[in-house]
C-alpha cells in the first residue's frame, strides 16, 4: 500500500507482535527507510497517512529481515520502485519458500549478491 501511496489504518494486528519478530515494529522500521512513517495509534493497530517523506528516504535501503522469512518476501517487490535495495539475510526465505529468489529471477527481477 505504501508503494502505491494508499493511506491505511489496520486493526486487529495484535498477533503480529508474537511471530518470528515483532512485525509491527519491523514494518515501521523498514518502511521508514523508504520515507513512509507508520504509527501505532493503539495496541494492535498500524496507520499510515499516505505521505512519503522523501527527505527521510534512504538512497539504497538495507532491509533487515529480523530472521523472519515474511519480511524478506514482503520487501523484495519494493525493487519495482526502480531503485536498488539490499535485503540482509536473504536465505531466511528457505523456511517457507526455498525457490523464492530463483522464481523472482525467472519473472525478470535482477538479483545479485551485495558488495
Amino acid at each position: 500500500m505504501c508503494c502505491q501511496g494508499i493511506p491505511f489504518h489496520f486493526t486487529g494486528l495484535d498477533t503480529l507482535k508474537i511471530k518470528e519478530t515483532n512485525r509491527v515494529d519491523a514494518l515501521q522500521n523498514e518502511l521508514a527507510k523508504f520515507g513512509a512513517l507508520l504509527t501505532e495509534p493503539q495496541e494492535g493497530e498500524l496507520k499510515w497517512d499516505g505521505i512519503i517523506h522523501s527527505d527521510l528516504a534512504e538512497e539504497k535501503p538495507v532491509i533487515e529481515t529480523y530472521n523472519d522469512h515474511r519480511m524478506a518476501m514482503a520487501f523484495a517487490p519494493l525493487a519495482l520502485l526502480g531503485k536498488p535495495l539490499i535485503i540482509n539475510n536473504p536465505q531466511v526465505v528457505t523456511k517457507s519458500y526455498p525457490n523464492f529468489w530463483n522464481d523472482l529471477k525467472n519473472v525478470g527481477f535482477r538479483i545479485s549478491e551485495a558488495e
